[in-house]
């Protein structure tokens, strides 16, 4: 399996005084979960997860084992 390419992730220069302690976040603009960039960025983050998991040999097994233990019987009281 070839080393996956990850989105490159751009960063900022945003720094927060916290009381007189700096705190840089370089990934403050993923917080914008509804702006284009991130929209793209998480697009393309996906996209490589996906190929990803599309060639783990083993997926069927697990998702087979995973059914298994997952599906058994259920009791709710009222």
């Amino acid at each position: 399996m070839e080393k996956p390419h990850y989105p490159e992730t751009p960063t900022v220069g945003q720094i927060d005084d916290y009381h007189g302690t700096q705190v840089s976040d370089p990934y403050r603009w993923l917080d914008n979960t509804n702006s284009a960039e991130t929209e793209a960025w998480i697009k393309a983050q996906n996209h490589l997860t996906q190929t990803y998991l599309e060639d783990v040999p083993s997926k069927e097994h697990i998702r087979k084992r995973l059914n298994e233990l997952w599906d058994y019987p259920r009791v709710t009281r009222l």
